[in-house]
C-alpha cells in the first residue's frame, strides 16, 4: 500500500480495487465480469487498468485459473478489510431494534466454545430477537481470522492470543482442567494421586487428530508418560464412552460438568499443575461501531460473565 500514498487518488477509478477483489475472489476475468455485471473485455480493460496503476502483473495466467501474484496478495489483505468496511459503512442503518430485526449474524467458534456458549446464547436471542438467526462458521484459528479479516463472520469467539492491530478484542472467561471417569470406576475414587493418574488408561478428544495433548507435553517435561488407549476428534461421543468404559479423560471444566450433570460420571482434580486457558471474543474494528454488532457482542459478553461467575468466581475478569 505504501506505492499508493504516492499517487493522486482524485485521478484514480475506485472501481478498479472492486474489480482487482473479484479477480482475487474468482481467479477467473469471466467469472469476475459476471459477479459484477461487467463483460468480459471490460474486466480484461480493468485489469490492464490495474496492471498499469500497481506496476506489477498482479495475475499470472496458469492451466488452473489466474495465480495472484505475491504483490496482488499483499495488497488483497490490506484492501479487503477496507472495501469490506466501506460497504458496511454504506448499507448501515442508524438504528437496530432486536424485537423486530432479521439480522443473520455469522460467528467463528470452535466445538467447545459452541458447546459452552451457544446454547445460552440461543436461548436468549429467542427470548429477545425472535427473528434473528446466526450461522456458526468452524475451522481452525487462522482460517477463522481471514474470514474476521474478508468480513465474513462478524466476530470469532475462541483461542485467539494474537494481538493483530485492526481487531478489537475482550476475554470472556478463563478455562480450568479436570479429570472425568464413571462415577463406578473400579479403581478411581474421588481423588486420584499422579500414580494411579499414569496407571489408568486415557480418553484424549484431540482436534488436530493426533495423540499428544497439552497433558502429554507436560508430562514428557518430567520424563513421564499415559497410556492413550482412544483419540477422538470431537467431543460430542466422550461422555457416552466414558459412561461404559474405564476411561478417563482430561477436560475442560465446563465440558466436564455437562457430562457428569447429564451422563453416568464424575469429575475429580487431576494431579498436574496443568494450565487453563483464556477464552476470547474478537471482531474486526470496521464493525465496532455496528449497532447490531455492539448487541451480539453485549449478549455474548453477558452469558460469559454469568458463567465465569458461576465457575470460577475468585477469577477477575
Amino acid at each position: 500500500m505504501s506505492n499508493i500514498h504516492h499517487l493522486n487518488l482524485a485521478g484514480i477509478d475506485l472501481n478498479l480495487l472492486v474489480v482487482f477483489d473479484a479477480l482475487m475472489t474468482e481467479q477467473n476475468v469471466t467469472r469476475a465480469g459476471e459477479r459484477l455485471g461487467l463483460s468480459q473485455p471490460a474486466t480484461s480493460n480493468a485489469l490492464s487498468r490495474l496492471r498499469n496503476l500497481m506496476a506489477d502483473e498482479l495475475f499470472l495466467r496458469t492451466a488452473a485459473g489466474l495465480q495472484p501474484t505475491p504483490k496482488a496478495i499483499a495488497l488483497s489483505q490490506q484492501l479487503r478489510p477496507v472495501l469490506a468496511q466501506i460497504q458496511a459503512t454504506l448499507l448501515s442503518k442508524p438504528h437496530f431494534d432486536p424485537s423486530t430485526s432479521d439480522r443473520i449474524f455469522a460467528l467463528g467458534m470452535s466445538d467447545y466454545v459452541e458447546f459452552t456458549l451457544l446454547p445460552k446464547l440461543m436461548a436468549r436471542i429467542q427470548a429477545i430477537a425472535p427473528h434473528v438467526s446466526l450461522q456458526i462458521r468452524s475451522g481452525d484459528r487462522q482460517k477463522l481470522l481471514s474470514l474476521l479479516d474478508t468480513g465474513e463472520i462478524d466476530l470469532v469467539c475462541g483461542l485467539f492470543p494474537e494481538q493483530i492491530p485492526w481487531h478489537q478484542s475482550e476475554l470472556l472467561f478463563q478455562e480450568t482442567y479436570v479429570g472425568v471417569c464413571r462415577r463406578d470406576h473400579p479403581t478411581i475414587g474421588n481423588s486420584i494421586s499422579l500414580e494411579e493418574y499414569l496407571a489408568v488408561s486415557h480418553l484424549l478428544v484431540s482436534v488436530k487428530e493426533d495423540r499428544i495433548g497439552r497433558v502429554d507435553l507436560l508430562l514428557a517435561e518430567r520424563n513421564l508418560k499415559r497410556h492413550i488407549a482412544l483419540s477422538i476428534p470431537h467431543f460430542l461421543t466422550a461422555p457416552f464412552i466414558l459412561a461404559q468404559t474405564d476411561l478417563i479423560a482430561t477436560l475442560a471444566k465446563r465440558i466436564a460438568l455437562e457430562f457428569a450433570e447429564n451422563q453416568y460420571l464424575k469429575t475429580l482434580p487431576i494431579p498436574l499443575d496443568l494450565p487453563g486457558f483464556s477464552v476470547w471474543m474478537r471482531w474486526h474494528q470496521s464493525t465496532e461501531d455496528d449497532l447490531a454488532c455492539q448487541w451480539l457482542r453485549s449478549q455474548i459478553k453477558d452469558i460469559a460473565s454469568i458463567q465465569q461467575n458461576l465457575h470460577n468466581p475468585s477469577i477477575s475478569e
